[in-house]
């Protein structure tokens, strides 16, 4: 049976990645009707660091990084973030306030529903208020697993977690194929708190032993063996990038 166009939640491809996709059809429904669909270009924040949280994003088709300001001249890059991901959901918990920016590192389309009304949806679904309390840990999970390899990994064993967040991040651990990342050299180094030079560096050294192929910033073969390898037993989680 075909639902009709006016519940979009319910036929979006984007829902099996987020927390919607445990929710009931009613819950859907009403999500659908509440929300807005909006899109920001390359570069734009989706929002502030200190602004007031005016509403819950769903991201559609993009990526974003996540960052924080820091005492020194440039923002802390938390993780990077695509489709499926849920932003401001956390922020009211606290007081209300971002505690953190969004930027978009490509263009981004999302959906968007204001803070009181999706309190009410999650007031009244138990299904999306569990899922959003998992989704809260896993973040607590993340945040710890990379306090442990930026404290104990080497450059070589960091940057080879990049090159595996990013084969996860864009597929290719489930269907090996060429692919242009989204970010710096210099996003790539914040990420696990190095230096651009140390990342490129290390990269060349990979390419030189056979690890991996790459040009400017598509890569054409990533040995993943190899790099899980390297990683060793401690792995930063998917959404990490």
């Amino acid at each position: 049976m075909m639902v009709s166009r006016k519940y979009d939640c319910i036929n979006c491809k984007t829902r099996c990645f987020s927390i919607l996709d445990a929710c009931d059809l009613e819950t859907l429904k009403v999500i659908s009707t509440y929300k807005h669909s909006r899109s920001i270009n390359k570069g734009e924040r989706l929002f502030t660091e200190g602004e007031n949280v005016e509403g819950v994003y769903f991201i559609k088709k993009g990526f974003l990084k996540i960052e924080k300001n820091s005492t020194i001249d440039k923002p802390i890059i938390l993780r990077v973030v695509s489709k499926g991901a849920i932003l401001g959901h956390r922020e009211n918990l606290k007081n209300g306030l971002h505690t953190n920016s969004a930027t978009a590192t490509t263009d981004v389309q999302y959906c968007f529903i204001p803070y009181h009304l999706f309190s009410e949806i999650v007031k009244k679904s138990p299904v999306l208020k569990e899922q959003i309390i998992n989704e809260l840990l896993e973040e607590l999970e993340t945040t710890e697993k990379k306090a442990a390899i930026l404290a104990h990994k080497s450059v070589r064993e960091k940057v080879a977690e990049v090159l595996l967040l990013l084969a996860r991040t864009y597929g290719y651990e489930e269907r090996p194929y060429s692919f242009e990342i989204n970010f710096s050299r210099q996003d790539l180094a914040d990420l696990i708190a190095t230096t651009k030079e140390q990342v490129s560096k290390t990269m060349k050294d990979f390419e030189k032993e056979g690890i991996i192929k790459i040009s400017g910033k598509k890569f054409t073969y990533l040995n993943l063996p190899v790099i899980k390898n390297i990683c060793g037993c401690i792995s930063l989680p998917k959404d990490t990038l």
